[in-house]
């Protein structure tokens, strides 16, 4: 694990501002839409590769009625590039038989698709979405940075900041032991256990941090992407019921797996 200088991007609420409300800016930025699978895994359906506006919520994990207020208020502007269609009758009926695995679509009266671009755009739109600020945030941040090491760093560092908030919440809502220590200490050690046998407190002394520094900041690209993968597994674990004994014993025994 080496002590890195490493980038980190920011999205402030003056930066996201530019894109929630300017159209102009969204017009620049819409052609992006790649960055959609570095952020988030997408599943796309039809030979246009499209989204429902449920798999639209689902991946900026909204509610439905979210998506479907924000696509009314712009739907000029998704109109505009193409980026939305309605289905109706016969041309939904010819949808349905090509993506007839997809068992939700099946008594649809009518279908609102959207594509990659308008998927982005609709992101770009989201205030209460954390997937939709990581979007905004790779799209204003990351593509200027200088090197290809630096945009995958402060990709994965976006990333494991939405694991970390998915096991602080699943701590939150699944764990009911008790603790000698704070639980969400206890666990954060324990991700550092199993991926470098030390506790938060001796790797920020091993990398020369004050108590204010993050961690993370100072990790490497390939580190954080083992934290991701070990924070996504506890939790997992935790809404399983697991106890925490349960879960160290679990990580510690297949500790060599993750690193």
């Amino acid at each position: 694990m080496a002590k890195d200088k490493q980038l980190t991007a920011q999205v402030n609420e003056g930066n996201e501002l530019v894109l929630i409300e300017s159209r102009t800016m969204r017009d620049n930025f819409v052609y992006r839409d790649d960055v959609l699978e570095k952020v988030k895994a997408i599943s796309m359906i039809g030979e246009q590769f499209e989204v429902t506006i449920e798999m639209a919520s689902d991946y900026y994990e909204v509610p439905i009625e979210t998506v479907r207020s924000i696509v009314k208020r712009h739907r000029a502007e998704f109109n505009d590039y193409e980026e939305l269609r309605l289905l109706k009758g016969k041309a939904l009926q010819e949808f349905k038989a090509l993506v007839h695995g997809e068992p939700d679509l099946s008594s649809a009266p009518s279908l609102q698709l959207l594509n990659r671009r308008g998927l982005l755009r609709l992101g770009m739109l989201l205030t209460e979405s954390e997937v939709a600020r990581l979007v905004r945030n790779y799209l204003l941040n990351v593509e200027d940075v200088s090197t290809e090491a630096q945009k995958r760093w402060a990709v994965e560092r976006e990333i494991s900041k939405r694991e970390r908030r998915r096991l602080t919440d699943s701590i939150q809502q699944y764990f009911t032991g008790e603790l000698h220590i704070n639980e969400y200490a206890a666990f954060t050690n324990l991700v550092y256990a199993t991926l470098f046998d030390s506790t938060a407190a001796e790797l920020k002394e091993l990398y020369g941090l004050e108590k204010k520094d993050q961690l993370r900041d100072n990790l490497t690209t390939e580190d954080l992407r083992k934290v991701v993968d070990v924070e996504t597994v506890m939790a997992s674990l935790l809404r399983l019921g697991r106890s925490y004994e349960e879960i160290k014993v679990e990580m510690v025994s297949n500790k060599e797996s993750f690193r």
